[in-house]
């Protein structure tokens, strides 16, 4: 028998389509929108930096697949073997729509809960975007996917942060006061009243960046506003579930909770030296506090027992990694100076690398070993290069890996220019 939540969660979404479907999947269409935070192939060196990029096939499973995840990822990585699950069966048509329009041949759809479908095969990626935080427990989720992840398998988690979301889960407790209902009364209801709010309210200012365009159509406005169980979580309570269910963070899918040191630049040494005396929980706690950007926490995570793969949890090897640049930061060199403009947290920073030994856009193009752009640097040289580069790491605005890093517009089916 279907449990309430389950039951529940595939009315809304059969009701409500969410997100909003996407229409076709054109050549246009994919230029413009082909980047997915968990597309394995863009984001190899996120997923596995400890290994060497590679073309072999991926079996991936997609928990919560929706209208048209899985037929986009799909799409763009023919070279990899996709099973898509979703409770609504409205999605799943749109999705098999996708499919047929687009002749694609390595998908597979399931429909139902996805902790009660089981497979004889163990997968290499499990992908589950905005989906346990929906659920009673969940746990049960989490504890899912390791028994259906192989043992250097990794999973991409986006669950809820509590801080960003604070002021507008208010409103969501005052809506199911008043025993608002998912309909067209209650929606536009909703609407009005953010509408009215002045707009120095902190749930107007969200409204207007974070939720701009869920607000444009009814599935949206449902889906933030009247939803029937949401779980928001802290940094912490993430890992400590994560780890109850024998899974830890490996990397970041997205930085919005990361930065740091950059509060600390200026810091007394001994603030720096406690900050770096505490565990990483309490640093990411501390990060999630400060950042107070943290709508969606997306995270990499991997089996406990390959904990040691983790670049959370172990320190960089700064001799042997690649960097390259992070999605959603703009560069602009001169000389040796380097602009960085971090659109996500509207934050920009100015490096002098103070050194002629070498060209700054080398650190950009993820092809070389930092030990080859500083064998000629002396050993306070070295020193002030790994500095910065430690800075633009842990502030999220340099991407690294233990190997080259493709150049993911090679390994796209749609060619760009």
């Amino acid at each position: 028998m279907k449990n309430k939540n389950i039951s529940d969660l595939s009315e809304q979404y059969n009701n409500y389509i969410y997100p909003k479907p996407t229409e076709n999947l054109s050549e246009e269409w994919i230029k413009k929108n082909r980047f997915q935070i968990c597309d394995p192939n863009y984001c190899w060196h996120r997923l596995w930096p400890e290994k060497p990029y590679n073309t072999k096939s991926l079996d991936v499973l997609i928990a919560g697949c929706g209208s048209d995840q899985a037929a986009i990822l799909a799409k763009c990585n023919p070279n990899h073997n996709f099973v898509g699950i979703d409770l609504s069966e409205n999605s799943l048509k749109h999705e098999k729509k996708l499919i047929e329009e687009n002749k694609i041949e390595n998908l597979k759809l399931f429909h139902g809960d996805f902790r009660a479908i089981k497979f004889k095969k163990k997968f290499d990626y499990i992908i589950s975007s905005g989906v346990i935080h929906h659920l009673d427990d969940p746990g049960t989720g989490l504890k899912y996917f390791n028994q259906n992840l192989k043992d250097e398998g990794v999973i991409y988690i986006m669950v809820y942060g509590d801080k960003k979301s604070y002021a507008t889960n208010q409103f969501k407790k005052l809506f199911r006061k008043l025993n608002l209902k998912q309909n067209q009364e209650s929606i536009n209801f909703v609407m009005n009243t953010v509408n009215k709010l002045n707009n120095f309210h902190p749930a107007k200012i969200f409204a207007n960046t974070e939720i701009k365009e869920d607000l444009t159509h009814p599935a949206g406005v449902v889906d933030f506003f009247l939803h029937m169980k949401e779980n928001f979580f802290s940094i912490k309570d993430l890992i400590k579930l994560l780890n109850k269910n024998k899974l830890v963070i490996k990397n970041f899918a997205n930085g919005r909770v990361k930065p740091l040191t950059k509060f600390f630049t200026d810091a007394p040494l001994n603030i720096k030296e406690k900050i770096n005396s505490l565990p990483i929980e309490d640093k990411l706690e501390i990060s999630q506090i400060l950042n107070w950007n943290d709508r969606k926490i997306d995270l990499i995570c991997c089996k406990s027992n390959n904990k040691k793969s983790s670049v959370v949890y172990n320190k960089i090897n700064f001799e042997k990694i690649y960097t390259y640049q992070y999605h959603g930061v703009e560069y602009k060199i001169d000389g040796s100076n380097i602009k960085i403009g971090d659109k996500i947290n509207k934050v920009f920073f100015n490096l002098n690398f103070e050194n002629n030994k070498f060209k700054v856009s080398e650190i950009l193009n993820g092809k070389k070993m930092l030990t080859d752009i500083t064998k000629n640097f002396d050993k306070t040289e070295r020193k002030n290069f790994i500095n910065k580069i430690n800075f633009m790491i842990e502030n999220s605005i340099l991407d690294f890996s233990y190997h080259p890093i493709a150049d993911y517009k090679k390994y796209y089916c749609i060619k760009t220019n």
